[in-house]
Parts: C-alpha cells; sequence; structure tokens
C-alpha cells in the first residue's frame, strides 16, 4: 500500500477531528471572547453555505491542477481559519468585540472558501493511488478516518477538564505542519492529460458535467438522502431524548455526545468488518445497511426507554458504516475516466453537494414539522429512512446493467 495513502487518510481524519473540536467548543469560545453564540453560529453557517458551492469547484480543480497542489491550498486555509480563532484567545484581552466578531467571520470564510477542497480531494487522491478493484475499501477506510475524528468532540464534552484553548492553539499548528507536509510530498499517481490547455466551450463542459450526473444520479440521490438523515439525527434527536425520555436538556445534551462517540466508535467496527467480510462488493453493504435504518430508525421512534434506545443507535451504525462508502464507491465510476481524463475530483465533488444539500434538506424537514405541526417528526424520520431503502433497491436492481464489475 502506498505511504502516500497514509496521508491522504491523515487529511481527513484531521478536517474531522477539528470540526469536532470547533463546534464542542462553542458555548467556551463565547464565554471567554464575549461574542454571543448566535454570532458564532451565523458565522459558521455563512461558512457553510460557501463550503458548499466550492467543494466541487476545488474537486474538479484537483482533477487538472493535481491532489496535493489543491490539497495542500485546503488545508493551509484551514491553518489559518484555526489561527484566527486562536488570536482571539491570545489578543482576548487587546480586541474590541466588532474585531473578534470579524476575526471568526473571516475564519468561517477562509473554511468555506479553501477547506471545502480537503475532503473530496482527498477522496479522490486516494482513489488515483489504489486500483478499481480496492476503491471501495479504500473510501470504506476513508469513512473511517472520518469517524475517528468525529469521536473527538463528544469525549471533549464528556471530559469536562480539558484545556479547550490548548486544544485551539494545538490544532493551529498540527494542521500547518499537515498542509506542510503534503505539498512536499512526492506524487506517485498516474499522469493524466491536462485538459485545461483545450479550448474547451460552455456547452462541452456543461456536456460533462450532465454526463457526470447521469452516471451517478442513483448514488447521488442515496448520498442526499441518508445525508438528509444524519442532518434530521443530529438536530432532532436531542430533542426527542428529552421528549420520550422525560429527562431535562443537560440530560439529554449528555447522552446525545454519548450516543455520538458510541455510533462512531459502532461505525468503525463495522466497516472494518465489512472490509473483511465483504471486500469490495457493495450490493450486501447497501442491502443490510437500508434495511438496518428502517428497523433502527423504527426502533427509536417508537422507544420510551434508554435500552430501547441503545439497541436502535446498534442498529443504525450498521447503516452509518455500510452505506456511505458505498454510494462514494458507485459515484466516482464513470465512462469518462480512461487514460487521458480523470474526473474522480468532479464525480466526488458531485457528492459533495450532495452531502451539503442533505443536511440543509434534512434539517429544514424537522424544522417545518416542528413550526407547522402538520407531520410528527417521527413519522417524517421513518418515511426518510423508508426512501433509502426505496433508493437502495432501485440501485441494486440497475446494477445488472449499469455496474457490471461491483
Amino acid at each position: 500500500m502506498p505511504k502516500q495513502l497514509y496521508l491522504a487518510y491523515l487529511n481527513t481524519l484531521t478536517f474531522s477531528c477539528v470540526q469536532m473540536i470547533l463546534y464542542t467548543t462553542i458555548p467556551y469560545i463565547a464565554e471567554k471572547t464575549g461574542v454571543v453564540t448566535a454570532n458564532i453560529i451565523a458565522a459558521i453557517s455563512v461558512g457553510s453555505l460557501i463550503f458548499s458551492f466550492m467543494g466541487p469547484f476545488w474537486a474538479a480543480k484537483s482533477d487538472k491542477l493535481g491532489r496535493k497542489k489543491v490539497l495542500s491550498f485546503g488545508m493551509f486555509g484551514m491553518a489559518i481559519s484555526f489561527f484566527l480563532l486562536a488570536s482571539l484567545f491570545l489578543f482576548n484581552d487587546y480586541l474590541s468585540l466588532t474585531i473578534k466578531i470579524i476575526f471568526i467571520y473571516l475564519s468561517r470564510i477562509f473554511y468555506g472558501l479553501l477547506c471545502s477542497a480537503i475532503v473530496p480531494v482527498s477522496q479522490a487522491w486516494q482513489l488515483d493511488l489504489i486500483g478499481e478493484e480496492d476503491h471501495l475499501k479504500v473510501l470504506t477506510k476513508n469513512s473511517m478516518c472520518l469517524n475517528l475524528g468525529r469521536i473527538l468532540g463528544p469525549i471533549l464534552i464528556l471530559v469536562k477538564q480539558v484545556n479547550f484553548e490548548f486544544v485551539i492553539y494545538c490544532a493551529s499548528v498540527w494542521v500547518s505542519i499537515l498542509s506542510l507536509s503534503v505539498f512536499l510530498s512526492s506524487s506517485n499517481t498516474k499522469k493524466f492529460y491536462d485538459s485545461s490547455k483545450d479550448n474547451i466551450s460552455f456547452k462541452k463542459l456543461l456536456s460533462r458535467w450532465k454526463l457526470s450526473i447521469n452516471e451517478s444520479l442513483l448514488p447521488i440521490l442515496l448520498a442526499m438522502i441518508f445525508t438528509s438523515f444524519i442532518g434530521i439525527l443530529h438536530s432532532f434527536l436531542g430533542s426527542h431524548l428529552k421528549s420520550v425520555l422525560h429527562i431535562t436538556g443537560q440530560e439529554a445534551t449528555i447522552m446525545f455526545a454519548k450516543i455520538i462517540l458510541v455510533l462512531s466508535v459502532l461505525a468503525i467496527i463495522f466497516q472494518q468488518l465489512s472490509i473483511v467480510v465483504f471486500k469490495s462488493n457493495w450490493v450486501p453493504r447497501v442491502l443490510i445497511g437500508s434495511v438496518s435504518i428502517v428497523i433502527g430508525t423504527w426502533l427509536m421512534m417508537i422507544a420510551k426507554n434508554k435500552s430501547l434506545i441503545w439497541i436502535s443507535i446498534f442498529i443504525i451504525s450498521i447503516s452509518t458504516a455500510l452505506i456511505p462508502p458505498a454510494y462514494l464507491a458507485l459515484t466516482s465510476k464513470s465512462n469518462e475516466n480512461n487514460e487521458k481524463t480523470n474526473v474522480f475530483g468532479k464525480k466526488l465533488g458531485l457528492a459533495s453537494i450532495a452531502h451539503s444539500l442533505g443536511y440543509a434538506i434534512g434539517a429544514g424537514l424537522i424544522a417545518i414539522s416542528m413550526k407547522l405541526n402538520i407531520l410528527a417528526e417521527s413519522t417524517v424520520v421513518i418515511f426518510i429512512s423508508f426512501i433509502i431503502l426505496y433508493i437502495s433497491f432501485l440501485l441494486i436492481l440497475k446494477s445488472r446493467n449499469s455496474y457490471v464489475r461491483s
């Protein structure tokens, strides 16, 4: 296995870790700097909006400019983003509140503009380094790295004596070192024809994007609906726990943190098992994952005690482990991908759009449901899980013609 593959994995793990550091320290940042939480969340929203548009741009650019150049640029952007956050603590007594707010918004703008390159370009780099028969295995390990990163956030919540400022300082320095390591690393990926030297008309460019979307429509839909489910889970579960278990908001927050931690750990375990058991076969992953999400969601929505909640989390973790690597591997397949053209970045950029839209749709559906009281929130969650099952069956049925080699 190429050594650079581990460097690519390390980038996705770091991205996930650093994001969770930010999300779990929002109350601490607000308390220490005097910037109200609403401003911090608004800045995060602005960065996420920019992120959703820039991710596909950088992913497609990496097909032409090279993975490590674009990836190091993205990691450098994350370093700038976190150095701006670190400066809030370093110069807390000298900066005015207005300057602090500007720094927070600048931090998230840099995140949206540059850090959006990290995940899709890292994934494309991983695919470049490995033969097609091992793409699913590589993307499964990539997903494991993302889950490892997500474990850090809940740990910071549950371990209350953490020096958050020190964590932010360390994150800034580590991302800078990693950015430099990627930039200085030598590439051993295949050389591809640089199509940027050709005069490509807008109509032809649009046609290529349309072809990419048509080739991967069902995997992209699965990615979008699955991340909608995750978005619903993140935005709704805390409130659901408080309601059905009759516990306080603080108790619900702690339990939710424990659930995210356990969900991530179980996902890593099941992903490692899937590599051994299923190898490069995506069909059983999608089938088992989609069935488990329906069963787990139904159990969660009818649960009235903690034991049944934890059983449902165990079952749902199977789907969070098996489904994402499968739809990423299927999305990356392309008839364009020949000796002259590398489109891994562009195809994974489409998955990035699906992820961004999915989170927005999921949170929006729950917000509308809570606001209008037309449907129970539990009904919305179960409905989304059945859509995932339906798309999964369509994908498997279509595989006989569309995906000869799984």
